[in-house]
């Protein structure tokens, strides 16, 4: 079942953590957090466009499981 709380892929707290590994200095810093959800939102849109459900629920799982590994819950 695909998680409510999410609006992109990624969950709140999976955003957060992605945004703790990609270490930027200065304005980078800054603008990377945003970036990271217009990115996760757009992609999903497009995937919806195209995909079955069934597709759909496939990639959260494995979304689910590659932060799992970075030790990340959703």
């Amino acid at each position: 079942m695909i998680k409510k709380e999410r609006k992109g892929w990624l969950s709140p707290n999976q955003e957060r953590g992605l945004d703790k590994i990609i270490e930027l200095k200065g304005i980078a810093e800054i603008a990377d957090g945003p970036a990271i959800r217009i990115t996760d939102n757009i992609f999903l849109e497009q995937l919806k466009a195209n995909a079955s459900e069934e597709t759909i629920q496939f990639v959260y799982e494995v979304i689910d499981e590659l932060f799992y590994s970075f030790g990340i819950e959703p």
